[in-house]
C-alpha cells in the first residue's frame, strides 16, 4: 500500500460502522477526497477532534482498495471561532456544501482551494453576510459557470436600466429581452450591481462593503437559484442558515421551507 501527504480543508463527515467515520476535504493538490478515519467516534480517538468541518489539517494518508484511510492528522488551524457563533458557522456551512456540490472526485483545484481559505479567513472576520455570496460568485467562475452580469444573455448588449435574473439562460435579462424566458426574476439594480462586483472583487474589498440589506437578500437568492441549477442540486445548508442564524444571512429560503 502506498501513502502520501495532503493539506485540506474538512467539508463534511459522516459516520461509518460502529466506530469509524467517511471524511469528505478539499486538498490542496489532489481536490476532493472521500477518506475513512477508522476509530474516530470511539472516545480515545486521537483524530475525531482533529477532523471537524471547516478544520484545514495535514495529513498521511493510505492507499486503500476503494477508500483511502487517514492515518495522521495534525490540525493546522482549527477554527474554533467559527463554530463558536451561530451566524460564522451557518455562512460557513454553505461554503462547505457549495464546494462540496460543485467539485468531482479527484481533480485538482488548487485555485478553489486558496477560495474557500479565504472566504473562511473572511468569515472569521466578521464578514457572514457576505463571504458565501463572494464565495459562491467566483466558485462558479472557476468552475466554468460565470454568470453574465454586465451584459444581457439575450441580445449581449451591456445590462443597463431594468433588468431580470434568468437562471436557465445564464444571468442578466435587458426588460426588451425578457420574454426570452417568462419566469426572469426581477433584481434591484442595487442586486445587479452587487453581483457584479462579487465576481472580481478581493476579499478586502468585500470586507468594506455593506450593502443594503434588501439587495444582498435578492443577490444571495438569485446565486442559490443559480448555483443549484448548474449543479443540479438542492442546497440544504442555506435553510440550516436561516432558522440558526436569521436576518439578512438567511437570504434564501425561509418562505420556502
Amino acid at each position: 500500500m502506498g501513502l502520501y501527504k495532503i493539506e485540506g480543508v474538512v467539508l463534511r463527515r459522516r459516520n461509518l460502522g460502529e466506530a469509524d467515520r467517511l471524511v469528505t476535504v478539499l486538498s490542496r493538490d489532489r481536490g476532493k477526497l472521500t477518506l475513512v478515519a477508522r476509530g474516530a467516534r470511539r472516545p480515545r480517538s486521537r483524530l475525531g477532534g482533529r477532523l471537524e468541518p471547516c478544520t484545514r489539517f495535514r495529513a498521511l494518508v493510505v492507499e486503500g482498495r476503494s477508500l483511502d484511510l487517514v492515518s495522521q492528522v495534525e490540525v493546522l488551524d482549527a477554527r474554533a471561532t467559527l463554530r463558536d457563533d451561530l451566524e460564522r458557522m451557518a455562512a460557513a456551512t454553505i461554503l462547505l456544501e457549495l464546494t462540496d456540490r460543485a467539485l468531482a472526485d479527484r481533480q485538482p483545484h488548487p485555485d478553489v482551494y486558496q477560495l474557500l481559505e479565504a472566504a473562511l479567513d473572511l468569515i472569521g472576520r466578521g464578514g457572514a453576510h457576505l463571504a458565501w455570496m463572494w464565495y459562491a460568485a467566483r466558485l462558479l467562475g472557476a468552475t466554468g459557470h460565470r454568470p453574465s452580469i454586465v451584459r444581457c444573455v439575450a441580445c449581449g448588449q451591456r445590462s443597463s436600466g431594468a433588468v431580470a435574473w434568468s437562471v436557465p439562460l445564464g444571468g442578466a435579462l435587458h426588460e426588451r429581452c425578457r420574454a426570452r424566458d417568462p419566469r426572469a426574476v426581477a433584481l434591484p439594480g442595487g442586486a445587479m450591481a452587487l453581483l457584479a462586483f462579487l465576481l472580481d472583487a478581493s476579499p478586502a474589498a468585500v470586507r468594506r462593503l455593506t450593502p443594503p440589506v434588501r439587495d444582498l437578500t435578492a443577490a444571495g437568492e438569485a446565486l442559490l437559484a443559480y448555483a443549484e441549477a448548474r449543479w443540479e442540486a438542492r442546497l440544504r445548508a442555506p435553510a440550516v442558515a436561516a432558522r440558526l442564524a436569521g436576518g439578512a444571512l438567511a437570504v434564501v429560503r425561509a418562505a420556502q421551507d
